[in-house]
């Protein structure tokens, strides 16, 4: 029997992109200062659930309820005798009357 021999197939050729005049693209420029930046960490622009929203503002809202114990001491009412020596050290000191 005589072999046969099958044809090679044809390449399919190549299609030409038609380029547009208009919108020329420009190769990417990966060199100082036009690299491809980092991913940003995007966690804190996520809307969180409820509870942990509340949470961290009730954390946030105790800490700043704290108030060191040096500033803290003249919080005890000390009666009317006590408001005039604090007034004159307010004034002598230059400090506000928050007392």
């Amino acid at each position: 029997m005589p072999s046969k021999k099958k044809a090679a197939p044809e390449k399919p050729k190549p299609v030409e992109k038609k380029v547009d005049p208009l919108f020329q693209s420009t190769p990417r420029n990966f060199r100082v200062g036009g690299d491809i930046r980092p991913t940003r960490d995007l966690s804190r622009f996520v809307k969180w659930p409820r509870y942990v929203r509340l949470q961290r503002q009730k954390k946030i809202l105790k800490e700043r309820l704290k108030v060191p114990p040096a500033l803290n001491q003249p919080a005890g009412g000390a009666g009317s005798a006590g408001g005039a020596s604090r007034e004159l050290v307010a004034l002598r000191d230059g400090l506000d009357e928050r007392y």
